[in-house]
């Protein structure tokens, strides 16, 4: 069996990335089983294999300065022995053949109160530990770099990279990365979204319609707003717009950004077809987040990203959008300049010049990671 652990704070593509690389090692044949310490999600409950739940535990603000358990209180001792003791307990249960930390030790080093006991039990098991990391982490300082590699040495066995070394290399965000170089495996991006079309398949006429997307946490909410104001200011009127404001949106935000926009503005929880409406639609705006990015590649859809930085000054999403921008992939707008006006006219920059064509890239970094993993259970 493949152990993974996961914890999300704030959107899900953590949890999503986790699952899909769960699903393709489950599909070849490998028992799996995943422990995630985030706030639960429908997925979840869908999954082909067991996902064990951790006391929830979520960001208190969009800068990660704080963690906060399901009623808004902050993470205290008592709350920390709980899931510590819990989480042992599932390992010692399932006594897995190989282990692997999502992030960790790269981020989510508040969570190493739980996560460093369960890396000593895994060492005094003898079970293989891997790390499964994006492609972008966010930048630190030279001490907790060096914090980070004496995790790594102490405890993993490997990294996987889910990305391409030629797209956006870990070194670039990582600066000690040559002490790290030797571990490293880059997998090829994770595609976590279902869709109809085969991969590689994109549509061959394109709708009349912009599609607004931010996954499913509240980090998209200025997004939106600034999306339904640029339906009403948008010179080109034979475009309507698509609002998918999430996984379970608040009604009365989903009334307000009805009553800011244009008439022809839908607004609209995540849908099943996501990936098909993407495929067709004229432009996509989105963050570029991960599983964004990994969106907009699969899918060949024209874009425009306003990456991520939050109140903390977030570097990954605006690193992963400048290479987009350097290779003409994607267009750019600074989440400092997001305004509604502003979304107008860059919508309307794109819209004025004939549909992006863009080859699909075929994703598939689950089943490559799939097979990394399991020529550990044979070791």
């Amino acid at each position: 069996m493949i152990l993974f652990y996961v914890q999300h704070l704030l959107g899900i593509g953590h949890l999503r990335r986790t699952l899909a690389i769960a699903e393709a090692c489950q599909n070849a044949g490998t028992p799996v089983a995943v422990i995630t310490g985030g706030m639960p999600i429908n997925r979840q409950q869908a999954s082909p294999f067991p996902v064990h739940q951790l006391e929830p535990l979520q960001s208190g603000d969009l800068s990660f300065s704080s963690i906060v358990d399901r009623r808004g209180e902050p993470l205290n001792d008592v709350l920390e022995t709980v899931r510590t003791k819990e989480l042992l307990r599932i390992f010692h249960d399932l006594r897995p053949k190989v282990l692997v930390t999502e992030l960790f030790p790269f981020g989510r080093r508040r969570f190493r109160f739980e996560l460093l006991p369960l890396l000593e039990a895994a060492r005094t098991a003898k079970t293989p530990v891997l790390c499964s990391v994006r492609d972008s982490v966010q930048k630190r300082s030279r001490a907790r770099e060096a914090e980070t590699i004496g995790w790594l040495r102490d405890y993993y066995q490997r990294v996987l990279v889910h990305g391409e070394q030629e797209f956006l290399p870990l070194s670039d965000s990582f600066a000690e990365f040559d002490q790290i170089a030797d571990l490293v495996s880059y997998t090829g991006f994770v595609d976590t979204t279902s869709y109809s079309k085969p991969r590689g398949e994109s549509s061959l006429r394109r709708s009349r319609e912009v599609l607004v997307s931010a996954g499913g946490g509240k980090a998209g909410e200025r997004l939106y707003l600034a999306a339904a104001q640029a339906s009403a200011l948008s010179m080109h009127s034979d475009i309507v717009w698509r609002i998918l404001a999430g996984a379970s949106p608040d009604p009365d935000f989903v009334s307000r950004l009805r009553q800011m926009g244009s008439e022809t503005l839908t607004v609209e929880s995540n849908r099943a077809d996501f990936r098909d409406l993407l495929s067709g639609c004229r432009l996509s705006v989105s963050q570029a987040g991960y599983n964004s990015v990994v969106d907009i590649l699969s899918s060949g859809a024209p874009a425009l990203l306003v990456p991520f930085t939050g109140e903390g000054g977030e570097t990954e999403q605006p690193a992963r959008a400048q290479h987009l921008l350097t290779i003409q992939r994607a267009q750019v707008l600074p989440e400092a300049d997001l305004d509604g006006p502003a979304l107008a006219a860059a919508a309307d920059s794109l819209l004025a010049q004939p549909p992006g064509s863009f080859a699909p890239v075929v994703c598939d970094g689950a089943e490559c990671s799939a097979k990394v993993l399991n020529a550990y259970l044979s070791s």
